[in-house]
Protein backbone atom coordinates (compact mmCIF):
# COMPACT_ATOMS: atom_id res chain seq x y z
CA UNK A 1 0.00 0.00 0.00
CA UNK A 2 1.47 3.54 -0.90
CA UNK A 3 0.86 5.87 1.54
CA UNK A 4 1.37 9.83 1.61
CA UNK A 5 4.33 9.07 3.84
CA UNK A 6 6.60 6.57 1.80
CA UNK A 7 5.85 8.89 -1.28
CA UNK A 8 7.65 11.57 0.83
CA UNK A 9 10.28 9.38 1.91
CA UNK A 10 11.13 8.56 -2.42
CA UNK A 11 10.72 12.27 -3.09
CA UNK A 12 13.24 12.79 -0.58
CA UNK A 13 15.43 10.45 -1.13
CA UNK A 14 15.65 11.46 -4.92
CA UNK A 15 16.62 15.15 -3.74
CA UNK A 16 19.38 13.53 -1.83
CA UNK A 17 20.56 11.50 -4.51
CA UNK A 18 19.90 14.27 -6.93
CA UNK A 19 22.28 16.65 -4.29
CA UNK A 20 24.93 14.25 -4.00
CA UNK A 21 25.60 14.26 -7.85
CA UNK A 22 25.14 17.69 -8.09
CA UNK A 23 27.68 18.18 -5.81
CA UNK A 24 29.97 15.76 -7.31
CA UNK A 25 29.93 17.13 -10.35
CA UNK A 26 30.62 20.74 -9.12
CA UNK A 27 33.37 19.22 -7.13
CA UNK A 28 34.83 17.93 -10.83
CA UNK A 29 33.92 21.25 -12.05
CA UNK A 30 36.28 22.63 -9.67
CA UNK A 31 39.14 20.42 -10.02
CA UNK A 32 39.23 20.76 -13.98
CA UNK A 33 39.40 24.41 -13.97
CA UNK A 34 42.12 23.98 -11.16
CA UNK A 35 43.90 22.17 -13.26
CA UNK A 36 43.86 24.32 -16.02
CA UNK A 37 44.35 27.46 -14.44
CA UNK A 38 46.40 29.81 -16.12
CA UNK A 39 49.54 30.52 -13.73
CA UNK A 40 51.24 33.84 -14.00
CA UNK A 41 52.09 35.50 -17.39
CA UNK A 42 55.89 35.33 -18.48
CA UNK A 43 57.01 37.37 -21.69
CA UNK A 44 59.08 35.03 -23.64
CA UNK A 45 61.88 37.73 -25.86
CA UNK A 46 62.64 35.92 -29.17
CA UNK A 47 64.41 36.26 -32.45
CA UNK A 48 62.12 37.83 -35.12
CA UNK A 49 64.71 36.77 -38.06
CA UNK A 50 66.60 33.47 -36.92
CA UNK A 51 64.62 30.91 -38.70
CA UNK A 52 64.70 27.71 -38.63
CA UNK A 53 65.04 28.38 -34.81
CA UNK A 54 63.24 31.70 -34.08
CA UNK A 55 60.81 33.38 -36.40
CA UNK A 56 57.90 35.08 -37.77
CA UNK A 57 55.69 33.15 -39.98
CA UNK A 58 53.59 34.20 -42.34
CA UNK A 59 50.17 36.40 -40.60
CA UNK A 60 53.28 37.51 -37.91
CA UNK A 61 52.63 34.70 -35.50
CA UNK A 62 55.92 33.60 -33.41
CA UNK A 63 57.50 29.69 -34.81
CA UNK A 64 60.54 27.80 -34.93
CA UNK A 65 62.16 24.63 -32.93
CA UNK A 66 63.74 27.17 -30.19
CA UNK A 67 60.51 29.36 -29.31
CA UNK A 68 58.38 25.94 -29.34
CA UNK A 69 60.23 24.11 -26.88
CA UNK A 70 60.83 27.44 -24.67
CA UNK A 71 56.70 28.08 -24.99
CA UNK A 72 56.97 24.22 -23.54
CA UNK A 73 58.96 24.69 -20.96
CA UNK A 74 57.34 28.22 -19.58
CA UNK A 75 54.21 25.95 -19.48
CA UNK A 76 55.24 23.26 -17.31
CA UNK A 77 57.63 25.83 -15.15
CA UNK A 78 53.51 26.74 -14.40
CA UNK A 79 53.31 30.20 -16.51
CA UNK A 80 51.50 31.43 -19.28
CA UNK A 81 53.90 32.60 -22.18
CA UNK A 82 53.48 35.65 -23.71
CA UNK A 83 55.97 35.68 -26.84
CA UNK A 84 57.50 39.00 -27.42
CA UNK A 85 59.27 38.19 -31.53
CA UNK A 86 61.45 41.38 -32.12
CA UNK A 87 64.99 41.44 -33.78
CA UNK A 88 67.49 40.00 -32.04
CA UNK A 89 69.14 43.12 -30.84
CA UNK A 90 66.25 44.46 -29.59
CA UNK A 91 65.12 41.04 -27.63
CA UNK A 92 68.72 41.35 -26.05
CA UNK A 93 67.95 44.63 -24.72
CA UNK A 94 64.37 44.03 -23.22
CA UNK A 95 65.83 41.14 -21.62
CA UNK A 96 68.62 43.14 -20.03
CA UNK A 97 66.29 45.69 -18.85
CA UNK A 98 64.28 42.56 -17.23
CA UNK A 99 61.23 42.91 -19.68
CA UNK A 100 61.02 38.64 -19.80
CA UNK A 101 63.43 35.97 -20.65
CA UNK A 102 65.71 35.74 -23.49
CA UNK A 103 65.58 32.00 -25.26
CA UNK A 104 68.39 30.87 -27.38
CA UNK A 105 70.73 32.40 -25.43
CA UNK A 106 74.88 30.92 -25.37
CA UNK A 107 76.94 31.65 -22.19
CA UNK A 108 80.25 33.92 -22.76
CA UNK A 109 81.95 35.82 -19.85
CA UNK A 110 80.65 38.96 -20.08
CA UNK A 111 76.96 37.74 -20.19
CA UNK A 112 77.03 36.05 -17.13
CA UNK A 113 78.01 39.24 -15.55
CA UNK A 114 74.35 40.31 -16.61
CA UNK A 115 72.40 37.01 -16.95
CA UNK A 116 71.43 34.21 -14.80
CA UNK A 117 70.80 31.03 -17.13
CA UNK A 118 68.94 28.07 -17.06
CA UNK A 119 70.12 24.78 -17.38
CA UNK A 120 71.54 24.55 -20.94
CA UNK A 121 68.19 23.67 -23.60
CA UNK A 122 69.08 22.91 -27.07
CA UNK A 123 72.52 22.07 -28.15
CA UNK A 124 73.25 24.83 -31.44
CA UNK A 125 75.13 23.93 -34.34
CA UNK A 126 77.01 27.03 -35.63
CA UNK A 127 78.22 26.20 -39.48
CA UNK A 128 80.43 28.28 -41.74
CA UNK A 129 79.17 28.43 -45.44
CA UNK A 130 80.99 29.31 -48.54
CA UNK A 131 81.18 29.42 -51.86
CA UNK A 132 82.13 26.05 -53.59
CA UNK A 133 84.06 27.55 -56.85
CA UNK A 134 86.12 29.14 -54.17
CA UNK A 135 87.23 26.00 -52.50
CA UNK A 136 88.16 26.98 -48.82
CA UNK A 137 88.61 24.65 -46.02
CA UNK A 138 87.06 25.81 -42.61
CA UNK A 139 87.24 24.17 -38.98
CA UNK A 140 88.07 26.20 -37.08
CA UNK A 141 87.88 30.04 -36.02
CA UNK A 142 91.52 30.58 -36.48
CA UNK A 143 90.67 29.53 -40.37
CA UNK A 144 88.87 33.02 -40.80
CA UNK A 145 91.42 35.46 -39.81
CA UNK A 146 91.67 38.19 -42.15
CA UNK A 147 88.54 36.57 -44.18
CA UNK A 148 84.90 39.05 -44.33
CA UNK A 149 82.62 37.21 -42.50
CA UNK A 150 79.05 37.76 -41.99
CA UNK A 151 77.45 37.52 -39.09
CA UNK A 152 73.94 37.79 -37.25
CA UNK A 153 73.61 41.57 -35.63
CA UNK A 154 73.70 40.71 -31.87
CA UNK A 155 74.78 37.31 -31.95
CA UNK A 156 77.35 35.63 -30.11
CA UNK A 157 78.65 31.56 -30.55
CA UNK A 158 80.46 31.18 -27.04
CA UNK A 159 83.93 32.06 -25.65
CA UNK A 160 85.95 30.96 -28.72
CA UNK A 161 84.09 33.13 -31.16
CA UNK A 162 84.40 36.29 -28.70
CA UNK A 163 88.17 35.43 -28.90
CA UNK A 164 88.25 35.44 -32.96
CA UNK A 165 86.47 38.39 -33.31
CA UNK A 166 89.38 40.57 -33.49
CA UNK A 167 90.77 39.07 -36.13
CA UNK A 168 87.72 38.75 -38.96
CA UNK A 169 86.29 41.56 -40.75
CA UNK A 170 82.80 41.56 -39.79
CA UNK A 171 79.98 42.22 -41.67
CA UNK A 172 76.98 42.24 -39.30
CA UNK A 173 73.50 41.80 -40.39
CA UNK A 174 69.65 40.52 -39.22
CA UNK A 175 68.63 38.03 -41.59
CA UNK A 176 70.28 34.65 -42.92
CA UNK A 177 69.14 35.45 -46.38
CA UNK A 178 70.50 38.34 -46.75
CA UNK A 179 74.11 36.66 -45.62
CA UNK A 180 73.41 34.08 -48.47
CA UNK A 181 72.95 36.56 -50.75
CA UNK A 182 76.25 38.65 -50.00
CA UNK A 183 77.96 35.27 -50.14
CA UNK A 184 77.01 34.48 -53.67
CA UNK A 185 77.35 38.36 -55.05
CA UNK A 186 81.05 38.19 -53.04
CA UNK A 187 81.03 40.76 -50.93
CA UNK A 188 82.16 38.30 -48.17
CA UNK A 189 84.36 35.37 -48.02
CA UNK A 190 81.83 33.47 -45.20
CA UNK A 191 78.72 33.27 -43.74
CA UNK A 192 77.81 31.81 -40.11
CA UNK A 193 74.41 30.52 -39.57
CA UNK A 194 73.10 28.97 -36.77
CA UNK A 195 70.41 26.15 -36.76
CA UNK A 196 72.69 23.61 -38.72
CA UNK A 197 71.66 21.92 -41.94
CA UNK A 198 67.86 23.11 -41.97
CA UNK A 199 68.81 26.05 -40.69
CA UNK A 200 71.19 26.52 -44.15
CA UNK A 201 68.48 24.66 -46.65
CA UNK A 202 66.08 26.76 -44.87
CA UNK A 203 67.53 30.52 -46.01
CA UNK A 204 68.73 29.14 -49.14
CA UNK A 205 65.56 28.79 -50.73
CA UNK A 206 64.69 32.07 -49.55
CA UNK A 207 67.22 33.71 -50.94
CA UNK A 208 67.11 31.97 -54.04
CA UNK A 209 70.12 30.22 -53.73
CA UNK A 210 71.27 27.30 -55.49
CA UNK A 211 72.59 24.75 -52.97
CA UNK A 212 74.88 23.24 -55.28
CA UNK A 213 76.78 26.69 -55.14
CA UNK A 214 77.53 26.42 -51.36
CA UNK A 215 80.15 24.47 -49.31
CA UNK A 216 78.58 23.23 -45.97
CA UNK A 217 81.40 23.58 -43.64
CA UNK A 218 81.95 20.36 -41.71
CA UNK A 219 82.62 19.63 -38.94
CA UNK A 220 80.26 22.32 -37.63
CA UNK A 221 82.58 25.72 -36.66
CA UNK A 222 80.99 24.96 -32.85
CA UNK A 223 78.25 23.22 -31.03
CA UNK A 224 76.66 26.11 -29.32
CA UNK A 225 74.65 25.51 -25.80
CA UNK A 226 71.48 27.46 -25.61
CA UNK A 227 69.96 28.29 -22.82
CA UNK A 228 66.86 30.99 -21.60
CA UNK A 229 68.70 33.98 -19.91
CA UNK A 230 66.84 36.51 -17.47
CA UNK A 231 68.20 39.51 -16.19
CA UNK A 232 69.98 39.27 -12.72
CA UNK A 233 68.88 42.63 -11.64
CA UNK A 234 65.19 41.44 -11.70
CA UNK A 235 63.65 40.93 -8.37
CA UNK A 236 61.70 37.51 -9.30
CA UNK A 237 64.74 36.04 -11.33
CA UNK A 238 66.10 32.87 -8.64
CA UNK A 239 62.65 31.83 -9.09
CA UNK A 240 61.82 31.89 -12.70
CA UNK A 241 65.56 30.39 -13.30
CA UNK A 242 64.13 27.46 -10.54
CA UNK A 243 60.61 26.73 -12.26
CA UNK A 244 62.39 26.92 -15.37
CA UNK A 245 64.92 24.11 -15.19
CA UNK A 246 62.55 21.93 -12.86
CA UNK A 247 60.58 21.91 -16.61
CA UNK A 248 63.82 21.51 -18.61
CA UNK A 249 64.70 18.42 -16.42
CA UNK A 250 60.72 17.10 -17.29
CA UNK A 251 60.75 17.60 -20.47
CA UNK A 252 64.61 15.74 -21.05
CA UNK A 253 63.40 12.80 -19.39
CA UNK A 254 60.39 12.27 -20.88
CA UNK A 255 62.10 13.34 -24.91
CA UNK A 256 59.51 16.32 -24.94
CA UNK A 257 62.12 18.73 -26.05
CA UNK A 258 63.36 16.40 -28.48
CA UNK A 259 60.11 15.62 -30.38
CA UNK A 260 59.79 19.34 -31.11
CA UNK A 261 63.18 19.24 -32.56
CA UNK A 262 63.03 16.63 -34.32
CA UNK A 263 59.62 17.89 -35.89
CA UNK A 264 61.92 20.64 -37.73
CA UNK A 265 64.92 18.24 -39.19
Amino acid sequence: MVTTESIRLRGRRRLSWRMGWLAVILMNCVMVRSLHAAGPELKVLVASQVAPKMFLEEGGKPTGYVTQVTIAIVRRAGYTPVVDAVPWARAYKLALDGDGVLTGLSKTIERGKIFNFTEAVLEDRVQVITLKKADLKISQFSDLQGKRVGIQRGSSYGEQFEAALPTLHEDRDSSGDSRLNKLVTERIDAAILSGGNTAVKYYAKLAGVDMSMLTVQTPPLVVDLNYIGIAKTRPDQAEVISRLNGAIASMRADGSIAKIVAAWE
